[in-house]
């Protein structure tokens, strides 16, 4: 009994870091792990054009354009470099406002943020990358 235990808990540990191909193909979502930071898991929706910083009590969502985002997505050089400035700006409070989980949930219709962000703070952050 213990072990199966040890082993269920050793699984919701690592489905916290990584989702699995086949749970992207039934939700029907793309979903890039981009980077953690400060406690925060930072992932990339491509299907709903998010952006989330995932803390345990707060959820940062920023609009995500494709063009944009996709390249930033897929340049390991350029993803700690934009995380830093978003989690900046973040704690500057600068282009933080709060939002409602119907109003994201309306705003984004994302499956990822409808699961991150329940039961926690939500805002939106309007970020926009330097293009460089």
């Amino acid at each position: 009994m213990f072990k199966f235990a040890l082993l269920c808990l050793t699984a919701v540990a690592i489905a916290q870091l990584t989702r699995p191909g086949w749970m992207q193909s039934i939700i029907g979502s793309q979903l890039f792990m981009l980077d953690t930071i400060h406690g925060h898991l930072v992932q990339y929706d491509d299907n709903n054009d998010l952006v989330m910083l995932v803390g345990r009590d707060n959820c940062y969502l920023i609009d995500a354009d494709d063009n944009t985002w996709d390249k930033i997505a897929h340049n390991e050089a350029q993803v700690p470099r934009i995380t830093e400035a978003i989690y900046g700006q973040i704690t500057r409070n600068r282009g933080v406002t709060n939002m409602t989980y119907h109003e994201a949930e309306r705003m984004y219709n994302s499956p990822f943020e409808q699961i991150e962000c329940r039961d926690k703070h939500i805002f939106h952050v309007d970020y926009h990358p330097r293009h460089h």
